[in-house]
């Protein structure tokens, strides 16, 4: 029994002891403050800047198409244009690098004017490619030598600016938007007598880009261009325009007297 009386107190001890620290730690917790910074006045802008500079690579879209009711003779046909037009490009000083495969199929051919859905009357073979240039080289002469080779589709050809001159000429109309951005802050603080203080965010996101113009050649040259007489076909390079558009925040104050 005397045992029982000296543990009673030392198991008291060790119950009520941690209770007592998370009755601590609690009051700590609800004795601390938190402050919210007040948030600084800040202004929105758009800056803007755009540029005209000339097209320096091209793409020009070639094809042969043919037809056949022998989808080997059709694909034979292709092939054999094919290879003449590359090997004859090839020779006017392109390489393998300027020259991609961009489509190829065969394509069943149905006798829909007799509503036969259902009979194959001819397959028809294309094989398209892509001539990628410099603009600086003669692209007529490229055009003229495919379509006088066998080429009978020239579908379009675009001008474009190469990622290189697009990037440097990006560089420099996204610093002219920025000042274009706090011109128009500080135009705005002046009328309504406050300074602009620093920046706050600015939103390289919406920069921008370009379009490129397209030239469209011939849809469809077709047997009788090889009749035609041939003059140097006229393609001219046309610019490309760039816009940078640079959404700004801008943090403001009071005026200084």
């Amino acid at each position: 029994m005397d045992f029982i009386k000296t543990l009673f107190p030392i198991l008291s001890l060790i119950i009520v002891l941690p209770l007592s620290v998370m009755t601590s730690n609690i009051s700590i917790v609800d004795a601390q403050s938190f402050v919210i910074p007040e948030e600084k006045p800040t202004i929105s802008t758009t800056g803007s800047a755009e540029k005209e500079i000339p097209s320096d690579e091209s793409r020009i879209s070639l094809a042969v198409e043919n037809t056949n009711a022998n989808p080997n003779i059709a694909r034979k046909n292709n092939a054999d244009k094919m290879n003449t037009i590359i090997n004859v490009l090839k020779q006017a000083g392109l390489s393998d690098e300027n020259i991609t495969t961009s489509n190829y199929k065969i394509t069943p051919n149905y006798d829909y004017e007799n509503s036969n859905y259902d009979k194959i009357i001819s397959y028809t073979a294309l094989n398209k490619i892509e001539l990628k240039t410099s603009t600086n080289t003669n692209i007529s002469k490229f055009v003229d030598l495919a379509v006088n080779n066998g080429a009978n589709r020239v579908e379009n050809i675009d001008f474009v600016i190469s990622k290189k001159t697009l990037d440097e000429n990006s560089m420099e109309l996204l610093k002219d938007a920025f000042r274009n951005a706090k011109q128009k802050a500080e135009i705005l603080a002046t009328e309504g007598n406050f300074t602009i203080t620093g920046v706050k965010k600015i939103d390289t996101s919406s920069e921008g880009g370009y379009t490129p113009p397209v030239y469209f050649y011939d849809n469809y040259a077709g047997e009788a261009a090889e009749k035609m007489p041939s003059p140097s076909t006229q393609i001219i390079p046309q610019k490309n325009k760039i816009t940078v558009t640079l959404p700004v925040i801008f943090y403001i104050g009071n005026q200084t007297q």
